[in-house]
């Protein structure tokens, strides 16, 4: 007891916890200094529930905004008001205690470089229950379940900021921490590491973990996340599964591959007025616009880009997409 007699606080979790996060009314200390000499909070009015077991992102387009929503979650930077628990334990605003239940990864180089990957998460592994030939067998079947055995017998310093923040996220694997943050606001995970890193993250939820990821790519959300959220002008604007995300708000009917973009647009809202189109440099994909119904099958919109004599490598109906869900969130704001 402490000396007014009371019970010490608990920071430990009972392990019969239900929701790992839970974010109600937090605005950040950060403020934006505005041109007119007035304040906004960089955060403000984040509410969140993640339940245990999840891989859930948080995906936006500032690195710093994405990088303090981490912060306040992973218990490294104090909020300004507004309550947030960890495994059903309410946190401290001020932040001031280490809790050996979160752990959390960012950018910053920590590991040794003189070290291979393989005899670092054995060296980080030491304290741990079990003996040494039975744990580098564990860490080897993990990292070819995973994909990622490459990196195997590869020296720290030769690791590239992608890598080097996944093997930072092996080592929290074999932590005893439930809850792990890894803010990935400033790192590119190129295409061909994703799948591997999906994986990681699915031995995370296998495994009991719960995680939170914070990525400004909704590729790469969308790929290793179960749920994900929208943090859109200082705050968290929509949240769900990402299947739901992606069905509800991607509202792509079709998808042109031609090196004609403006042309075949031209003549498929043409033949299907309700629809709206977007041109980049390899195409053009068709929106049904909001509160209308719009279609145009495929054979019908290949018709028409004949009958106008432009040509055209492929047409199809487009699998949903985080991103564009994302951007028509964003657009209709």
């Amino acid at each position: 007891m402490n000396k007014a007699g009371k019970q010490p606080r608990s920071f430990e979790p009972t392990g019969q916890e239900k929701t790992a996060v839970l974010m109600d009314g937090v605005s950040s200390m950060e403020l934006f200094a505005q041109p007119d000499g007035h304040y906004l909070k960089v955060l403000y009015s984040l509410s969140l529930d993640i339940p245990v077991g999840e891989c859930h992102g948080i995906t936006g387009e500032g690195a710093f905004e994405l990088q303090l929503i981490s912060e306040i979650i992973g218990n490294v930077k104090p909020h300004e008001k507004g309550q947030c628990s960890l495994l059903e334990i309410g946190m401290m605003r001020q932040k001031r205690r280490i809790l050996p239940h979160v752990y959390y990864v960012n950018d910053q180089r920590v590991l040794f470089d003189h070290m291979h990957v393989l005899g670092y998460l054995m060296f980080a592994s030491e304290h741990m229950e079990g003996k040494p030939d039975r744990k580098q067998q564990d860490w080897l079947k993990l990292l070819l379940r995973t994909g990622l055995y490459p990196f195997t017998l590869t020296f720290i310093r030769a690791l590239s900021p992608a890598e080097y923040a996944i093997v930072s996220a092996l080592v929290a694997f074999g932590t005893k921490a439930r809850l792990v943050v890894m803010d990935f606001s400033r790192i590119d995970v190129p295409e061909q590491l994703i799948e591997p890193f999906s994986a990681l993250l699915r031995e995370f939820r296998a495994s009991g973990k719960t995680v939170v990821l914070a990525s400004r790519s909704r590729t790469l959300v969308q790929a290793a996340c179960t749920r994900a959220s929208f943090l859109m002008d200082g705050t968290l604007v929509m949240s769900g599964s990402v299947p739901t995300l992606c069905t509800d708000f991607d509202r792509r009917v079709l998808r042109v591959e031609t090196k004609h973009a403006d042309a075949a647009a031209s003549v498929l809202t043409a033949a299907s007025p309700a629809l709206r189109a977007s041109t980049d440099e390899t195409g053009v994909s068709l929106y049904a616009q909001k509160g209308q119904s719009g279609s145009l099958i495929v054979s019908a919109a290949a018709r028409v880009l004949e009958s106008a004599k432009i040509p055209f490598s492929s047409v199809r109906v487009p699998e949903p997409s985080l991103e564009e869900a994302f951007q028509e969130v964003r657009r209709t704001l």
